[in-house]
């Protein structure tokens, strides 16, 4: 089942939304399930531990504080780069900082014009969400996921540039891509039978071909869009060679 989430501070209102929500899926019979509603951004968070999807619904205002909805969605965006997010809030001036923080809402639904507008828009996305399921253009394989302690974390996978084992820190593993850098606890060769689309430019280094810029086989050195390097063992050189002829 795919799933849904909802936060909204205010009883009356988070009621009147679930009961939309769960009205839509039964009666279009949808693969869909509302998995959490709740009134703070923490058990919000603390629900999609570990998934990989779903459809948010964020009040931008929680207890009086005009931006949690916002900073909610840029730590749901973090998690689930693929998430289908929707604002339902009475801040309109608010909509440019979507853009800024580039969270990409599905849509920005503003209270001040009536339940009935609200109602339709719920259902709106919600059917939208399904549409995007059946057609394959949401699809969590093209996620790079991983874990730090507790906390899981995805990407889309073209967006890594490269992995390599940290060499002052064995066991682990550092991710470059293109918006963000980290390190977590795994091992390469697991990696690279989870994501055979990834090169094995050497013993230490798995990379995004599709994100390369130049070979420079004299040095070996793998030169990226985003101006990193990594670089190939002699054997996996002339193997590149021939990938890039």
């Amino acid at each position: 089942m795919f799933p849904i989430y909802l936060l909204e501070d205010s009883f009356e209102q988070r009621t009147n939304y679930a009961q939309i929500i769960t009205n839509t899926i039964m009666i279009n019979d949808l693969p869909m399930k509302l998995v959490c509603q709740t009134d703070t951004a923490a058990d919000l968070l603390a629900a999609i531990d570990q998934q990989y999807e779903g459809l948010f619904f964020l009040d931008m205002e929680i207890q009086g504080q005009a931006e949690v909805g916002l900073q909610t969605a840029v730590q749901i965006r973090d998690q689930i780069p693929a998430a289908q997010i929707v604002f339902i809030t009475t801040h309109g001036e608010l909509s440019f900082l979507t853009l800024e923080r580039k969270i990409a809402p599905l849509d920005y639904v503003l209270k001040d014009r009536g339940m009935e507008h609200i109602k339709a828009n719920i259902r709106e996305d919600i059917l939208k969400t399904n549409d995007l399921i059946k057609s394959g253009k949401y699809k969590k394989e093209n996620l790079f996921t991983y874990h730090i302690g507790p906390r899981y974390f995805s990407l889309p996978l073209s967006e890594v540039v490269y992995l390599n084992t940290s060499k002052f820190n064995p066991g682990r593993v550092q991710l470059h891509a293109l918006k963000k850098e980290s390190e977590f606890v795994d091992n390469l060769n697991d990696l690279e039978k989870k994501y055979p689309m990834l090169f094995r430019s050497d013993k230490s280094y798995l990379i995004n071909l599709d994100l390369l810029d130049h070979f420079d086989n004299q040095k070996r050195e793998i030169h990226f869009i985003n101006g990193s390097i990594a670089y190939a063992s002699i054997r996996k050189a002339r193997e590149l060679v021939k990938i890039l002829k």
